[in-house]
């Protein structure tokens, strides 16, 4: 395997972050992946290449504009990054505290400024449980609910991962016709991953 100086594996995740999660340009976001990576969510499934991360990246994230992705931690070890975010959602009725579950995101570096691969974690249980919370204070609120696109609590953990000063969240799937993803049986792509009997 590869070995990439570690000024060098800093910089190319930060661009990495600061593309995908922080700005929401997912087309370009996908791009940091080389053209033959991997994208491997334990829930929804693994994508292959450029095009198949953007459609589900913009698919998802069009489905569930209410969230976004607060870094708390990444460390990185040679080529590998290993990050946690909070998927948050600002709560919809004013004042309330923000609604969020994490994830652990493990991703490789390739050079060049490109990843190969991302494999990402999170909790069912945990996810449905933001969804109802979610959705009950958005009932509870009213013609007073906030818009579901403001971004307004970055963490405090890691300085640099956040908008710059009155940045307003424009993410890459608005005013594109892109079909949103609720559930796996929107999902025609990609390879889904087999389901425990229960």
């Amino acid at each position: 395997m590869a070995q990439f100086p570690r000024d060098e594996v800093e910089s190319a995740f930060r661009r990495y972050f600061l593309t995908g999660p922080v700005g929401e340009d997912w087309a370009a976001w996908s791009r940091l992946f080389t053209e033959d990576a991997t994208y491997n969510d334990h829930f929804w499934g693994t994508f292959h290449g450029q095009a198949e991360i953007q459609q589900f990246l913009e698919g998802t994230m069009s489905f569930a504009a209410h969230v976004y992705s607060p870094l708390v931690w990444y460390n990185i070890d040679g080529s590998h990054i290993v990050y946690k975010v909070l998927n948050r959602a600002d709560n919809p009725e004013p004042g309330g505290e923000p609604i969020e579950f994490p994830s652990l995101q493990v991703i490789q570096y390739a050079g060049d400024g490109r990843f190969s691969s991302e494999d990402d974690w999170w909790t069912v249980a945990e996810m449905k449980l933001f969804n109802q919370r979610y959705t009950a204070a958005r009932e509870r609120a009213g013609d007073r609910a906030r818009d579901p696109l403001s971004r307004l609590d970055w963490g405090t953990w890691v300085d640099w991962a956040r908008p710059p000063e009155g940045h307003q969240p424009k993410p890459s799937w608005v005013g594109k016709d892109v079909p949103p993803i609720a559930s796996l049986r929107d999902m025609t792509f990609g390879v889904r991953h087999p389901r425990p009997a229960r």
